[in-house]
């Protein structure tokens, strides 16, 4: 047996496409690839796929990981070929590598999440609004009934310079772990704009230590 790990993009393509239903596209494209995937053990055996993080509905993404056990050692550059003939639109694949199959789940090691936000209409005053924030000793957030503290899981916050088209940016670094997930849209929130009015692109995981990303 073996396990790989895919660094993939999710593009704008499959910009509406939830966590399950990418795992699902993910299984698909694998099958179609005519990979010798491997099965969990037990009543309802079911692919060994483990992609790093969620990505909530509506954001696109960069750098994503996937990792994948196979019953059967087959070279890279043929598994490669074999998902890059068979990819639908919204999937990219930058690289494959073979990686331990004794290291920890990439969900255990994840301890930050890099993003990239763009505002769909102006907002004047935005540095000071940033500068404000950050100056807060706590940043109340409410989402699905239950409320948490953003600012202890801020762990940077900057404007960028604007897009080509004229669209102000954010850049933002939050912690994520297997328990706490802060969200980009939240902060938003939090700075005074409505999540809609925004564009969010993850642009890469940050784990406890450094694994291998191809």
């Amino acid at each position: 047996m073996i396990r790989i790990r895919i660094n993939f993009d999710k593009t704008e393509e499959m910009r509406f496409t939830g966590h399950l239903d990418l795992y699902r596209t993910w299984e698909r494209v694998l099958r179609r690839a005519a990979l010798p995937i491997a099965y969990s053990q037990g009543f309802k055996p079911h692919p060994r796929l483990q992609i790093a993080a969620a990505l909530p509905l509506g954001f696109t993404s960069s750098n994503d990981l996937l990792d994948v056990w196979l019953e059967e050692d087959i070279p890279l550059a043929i598994l490669c070929s074999r998902i890059q003939a068979v990819l639908p639109p919204g999937l990219k694949v930058n690289s494959l590598i073979s990686v331990p199959l004794k290291q920890p789940a990439l969900q255990s090691l994840l301890r930050a999440s890099e993003y990239q936000v763009a505002f769909l209409e102006h907002v004047s005053d935005l540095p000071e609004r940033i500068h404000r924030l950050l100056h807060q000793s706590n940043i109340p957030i409410e989402r699905k009934g239950k409320s948490y503290d953003l600012r202890p899981l801020l762990l940077s916050l900057d404007c960028l310079s604007e897009t080509p088209n004229g669209l102000q940016r954010l850049h933002t670094l939050l912690r994520t772990t297997s328990n706490v997930h802060a969200r980009p849209d939240d902060l938003v929130k939090a700075i005074g704009i409505p999540p809609e009015k925004a564009l969010f692109h993850r642009l890469r995981l940050h784990f406890e230590q450094e694994i291998l990303t191809g």
